[in-house]
């Protein structure tokens, strides 16, 4: 069999354009459809972590995701009031040159990858429902013309078929607002009634502020900000710009991971289409680009294509398989705490596992 020469990708959000850029870096012709008519503008906040910022940096995109965004050394676990618990390492692992970590928002960073993109030939349809073939690498587009390719991804963001997926009663509800002084590194506050609050900066201006609500809590602007009124002094502040800057983003928590292989006659599902990581640690967008990038690599080595699906398998299969129960654990911990509840523990498990590149 030979080399694949070109690729046709049904999504294009993060994973789908970051798996586009990656295989055109490869010198591989590559189509993207998108249902929408544009790329979202999504108005939350992305932490690009150390192990996202060294993948951004192969992709070639780093310098203009640091000048979007807020480059930041460290991070660390609040109370209430703002006072420091403790703050994990965050290693350099993009090189000595990058910041450790960014804030971004979301959009921007979407922005960047299809520009990118772009700019390498990549072709992005859009406006026009798409879906991978059932009988091997085509893709069905709007009209139901077929388009054949030698491989297919599928990242359009849905579980595959048949992935059991955790549906947690918990959500995130997400807004910008103005940056705090004195926020200068993603900070996970934790309030006196255990009400849970990231924040992280995202340019010199703007904050993306999530709220952890749990079970039925109202993600209504008035009962949010009742919530954060009755925490300590840090909260309290945000509270007053809380519904400001339009509707907040309100996401559930999901958690499920699809059993190995991830293709299946030429089609390879990746991103959230083969892995639902509750937001934790940044490791959801993590590990979507992340399989852009082993995928990019295989593809420059002019693999035929079943050796290159055996070897992304094994690439990311367990490693997905651990960043996975990680952050499940993370997630089931902020639900329900039990006497073994230790988020440094685990910021010390995943530490090593994210330090290694795929």
């Amino acid at each position: 069999m030979a080399a694949i020469a070109h690729v046709g990708i049904v999504g294009a959000g993060l994973a789908g354009l970051a798996a586009a850029l990656a295989t055109a870096r490869a010198g591989v012709r590559v189509d993207v459809f998108e249902a929408q008519p544009r790329l979202p503008s999504l108005a939350s906040h992305l932490e690009v972590v150390p192990n996202l910022l060294r993948d951004l940096v192969r992709l070639g995109v780093a310098e203009a995701c640091v000048r979007r965004g807020f480059p930041y050394q460290g991070f660390a676990v609040l109370d209430g009031e703002g006072r420091t618990h403790f703050e994990p390492p965050t290693p350099r692992l993009a090189g000595a040159q990058w910041p450790a970590a960014l804030g971004m928002v979301y959009g921007e960073l979407l922005s960047v990858l299809a520009a990118a993109a772009e700019a390498q030939g990549v072709r992005l349809h859009f406006d026009g429902a798409a879906t991978a073939s059932p009988d091997g690498p085509a893709i069905v587009a709007a009209g139901g013309h077929r388009h054949r390719f030698d491989l297919v991804l599928v990242a359009d963001g849905r579980p595959a078929p048949g992935m059991q997926v955790d549906l947690m009663p918990q959500r995130w509800c997400h807004v910008l607002l103005p940056r705090a002084p004195g926020l200068e590194r993603a900070s996970w506050v934790v309030g006196a009634s255990g009400l849970k609050v990231m924040l992280v900066p995202v340019d010199t201006r703007r904050a993306g502020a999530a709220v952890l609500l749990q079970g039925d809590a109202s993600a209504e602007p008035a009962a949010v900000r009742a919530a954060l009124e009755a925490q300590g002094s840090l909260l309290r502040r945000m509270a007053v710009h809380w519904g400001e800057t339009g509707a907040a983003i309100v996401r559930p928590v999901r958690s499920g991971l699809l059993a190995q292989p991830w293709h299946d006659d030429g089609v390879l599902r990746i991103g959230a289409s083969a892995h639902v990581l509750p937001p934790h640690f940044g490791q959801s967008a993590a590990q979507s680009v992340e399989d852009a990038v082993v995928l990019g690599e295989l593809l420059g080595q002019g693999l035929p294509r079943d050796l290159l699906l055996d070897h992304f398998a094994t690439r990311r299969g367990e490693r997905a398989h651990c960043v996975h129960a990680v952050t499940t654990q993370a997630a089931r911990w902020d639900l329900r705490p039990d006497a073994g509840t230790d988020l440094r523990a685990l910021v010390e498990r995943l530490a090593p596992l994210v330090a290694r590149s795929p």
